[in-house]
């Protein structure tokens, strides 16, 4: 992981100070992190990622590729017209789920699967 957290500092031509700044650390603490002495928080992966436009999954586990592809256009379009048009309440729950943790998605997944399982043995069992 420290060498990826040097690749996306390089990749923004940043020196450890400006890449801190970005992310609201110190220096000596990108240092740690390149350097290998400190694993970042979750919390720190997720604000990398995000403000350098970096997948999360890349940064953390070096799987897929470094970058997130970015939507067209239409899409972008077609995702806020859909969350303009949706009532408050579910508003609030996209936007809480926005800003989870990347943990939490995993959870919900498996949450969503065991759900998906009952839901075809009761039908099985109909």
């Amino acid at each position: 992981m420290n060498e990826r957290i040097k690749a996306v500092r390089k990749n923004a031509k940043l020196t450890q100070t400006e890449f801190g700044e970005a992310i609201g650390a110190t220096r000596a603490m990108i240092a740690s992190y390149e350097g290998g002495a400190v694993i970042p928080s979750d919390m720190v992966l997720k604000v990398i990622s995000t403000e350098f436009g970096i997948s999360y999954a890349w940064l953390k586990t070096g799987d897929g590729p470094m970058m997130d592809p970015l939507p067209d256009e239409a899409s972008i379009r077609r995702l806020t017209d859909t969350y303009m048009s949706l009532p408050e309440r579910l508003k609030t729950l996209v936007d809480a789920l926005a800003e989870m943790d990347p943990e939490w998605y995993k959870t919900l997944d498996e949450a969503f699967e065991e759900i998906e399982k009952r839901r075809m043995h009761k039908r099985d069992a109909d």
